[in-house]
């Protein structure tokens, strides 16, 4: 499968269920999952940090750094730039992704949405879901060890990474292979490792609990998609990754041309917004 995928935010899980036996063709991916970098959109800058693509002179005017690379389809001088620190204890983030609700305006490079998360009650960025479990930690860090494993589109089994000729693991591989690691169940065989399947199944069949988003916490599973997650469309449902924190950093298999890695989704929108729900491994 020949792919030119190299967009941020275009996720190309599996969505379909595929045996052995089928040929996964280019045609198999969902066609309606890229979304353009834009001027004051969102863009994931240095160590995951959340950015905004704007131009180079009004990121450092800001006491913003920059990288290239991460806003493509964009004037040349328009760079994701971040500011990791400011305020006290804060750091620049969207404002939806503020879990504290407290914001400073004026401290940050790019449009108004763009603030000083600063420390609060929900702990300064993040979500308030309390202490993750000892098993979400354990599946988390399983996961961790497949860093630097690249993404292979349907890759992933119980055993490790699958794929020719060079092996790795998508999404939902990714996660389905740490659950079955950590707890032995084996989502492959049950028809569950397909991100959809997993977000929409009954909660009969999942078994694990579905958790609203705001109360997220590390070793959770975040799905994203588009239309509120609409579990009467697969195709609304096509990514996932576990959180890092009660934030917007998750530990995932992105899409076509990365590794596993750490990635930070504020101010993802559009047909990559969080699901409303996170699903807990406990």
């Amino acid at each position: 499968m020949k792919l030119s995928i190299l967009v941020p935010f275009l996720f190309a899980c599996l969505t379909t269920v595929v045996t052995a036996s089928e040929n996964i063709t280019d045609t198999d991916l969902p066609a309606d999952l890229e979304t353009r970098s834009v001027l004051n959109g969102g863009c994931t800058g240095a160590g995951g940090a959340p950015g905004v693509c704007i131009h180079t002179g009004s990121c450092t005017n800001s006491g913003g750094t920059f990288i290239t690379g991460a806003c493509p389809s964009t004037p040349d001088d328009v760079k994701c730039c971040t500011k990791p620190k400011c305020g006290t204890g804060g750091n620049c983030r969207w404002t939806s992704q503020c879990g504290s609700g407290v914001t400073q305006a004026g401290l940050c490079p790019g449009p108004t949405n763009f603030k000083c998360c600063l420390p609060g009650s929900g702990g300064g960025g993040g979500g308030s879901g309390g202490q993750p479990s000892t098993t979400a930690l354990k599946i988390l860090n399983k996961a961790k060890e497949a860093k630097g494993i690249p993404y292979v589109w349907a890759g992933g089994s119980c055993s490790g990474a699958t794929g020719s000729p060079r092996k790795g693991f998508d999404c939902s591989g990714l996660v389905s292979w740490a659950v079955c690691q950590v707890t032995g169940r084996n989502l492959f065989s049950e028809g569950l490792r397909v991100t959809y399947e997993m977000y929409c199944a009954s909660d009969a069949r999942r078994k694990y609990k579905k958790i609203p988003y705001a109360q997220r916490r590390a070793g959770d599973a975040v799905y994203f998609g588009g239309n509120n997650c609409n579990c009467a469309n697969p195709k609304d449902v096509h990514h996932v990754g576990l959180m890092l924190d009660s934030g917007t950093r998750m530990w995932n298999a992105l899409q076509t041309g990365t590794n596993v890695r750490e990635d930070n989704f504020a101010g993802w929108s559009g047909r990559n917004k969080p699901c409303p729900y996170v699903i807990r491994y406990a």
